[in-house]
């Protein structure tokens, strides 16, 4: 979403519009925003060559956005308000959701902290404030997307990869709520599977065993949130997991991902499982 094009923001859950304030120019046709897309080669040079050694390109600089914000009725911003914004905006020292109102049907969002709250004073009068936004990526990301299943046996479905990351390898946070001794995800088109043994583990209130996978941060956590011991998940010396893509096993362990593009993945015992993802994007601010 495009923060040029936009009328209000929504940050840490709350429109700008609930504070009676809309995105506004003041006084300013110039944009210092950064859009994440800056590069720089990473090289070394040696005194007997004439060409340097590159190893790649890597960003250089995270998304950020300045822009300023005015009352929506034109009229000067009291104290009372101002007071109000700023404890929105500076409520969390962590980024928190941010994304811009523009009706754009392709919708994208950043993880950002506002880390500069200026105010703007015409003629003895409060008229509005500057702010900067600064993400902890250089990535845009598309809407949050879950896939809920309550699986009986065995359930294969599909997913498409569209993440804008450097080698198209995406790892989703996948959950599982489940009564059986062991559960099998799968993903046929990498040919690799992980099996998870709960009989370990022990249940919830309502009977049932709580997982969390993190790929991304390669940890399995409890309902709590806190890390499950990998010996409680079967993950020994005597593990494997069987692979139906290649009809064998593998012994290594699998931290479940997605492949660019088309993925076919397979879950085998009774489970409520859910898959989270929401794709990267070099949109940048635009």
């Amino acid at each position: 979403m495009s923060f040029i094009t936009a009328k209000s923001f929504v940050f840490n859950g709350i429109n700008s519009s609930d504070y009676n304030v809309v995105i506004g120019w003041v006084d300013s046709d110039i944009n210092v925003s950064e859009n994440g897309l800056n590069r720089e080669l990473r090289k070394t040079t040696n005194q007997t060559r004439t060409t340097a050694n590159i190893y790649g390109a890597e960003n250089t600089n995270v998304i950020s956005f300045e822009f300023d914000i005015v009352r929506i009725d034109g009229k000067e911003i009291t104290r009372t308000q101002s007071i109000l914004i700023n404890q929105w905006l500076t409520a969390s020292p962590l980024p928190q959701l941010l994304k811009f109102n523009d009706n754009d049907g392709y919708a994208i969002h950043y993880y950002a902290v506002c880390t500069q709250i200026e105010d703007i004073v015409i003629g003895g009068r409060l008229v509005g404030k500057n702010l900067k936004f600064e993400t902890n990526s250089s990535f845009a990301f598309a809407e949050k997307t879950l896939k809920n299943f309550e699986i009986n046996d065995t359930l294969n479905f599909h997913v498409n990869n569209s993440a804008d990351t450097y080698n198209g390898i995406f790892y989703p946070t996948i959950t599982i709520s489940t009564q059986a001794d062991s559960i099998i995800i799968e993903n046929i088109t990498d040919k690799k599977s992980v099996t998870v043994d709960t009989t370990k583990l022990i249940a919830g209130s309502d009977g049932y065993k709580y997982i969390k996978f993190d790929s991304n941060n390669m940890a399995a956590l409890d309902k709590n949130n806190k890390l499950i011991p990998i010996s409680q998940l079967g993950w020994c010396e005597n593990y494997k997991s069987y692979v139906s893509s290649i009809n064998g096993y593998m012994d290594n362990i699998y931290w479940f991902r997605l492949l660019k593009g088309m993925n076919e993945i397979k879950v085998v015992g009774s489970c409520k499982f859910t898959m989270e993802y929401e794709f990267p994007r070099k949109a940048g601010c635009l």
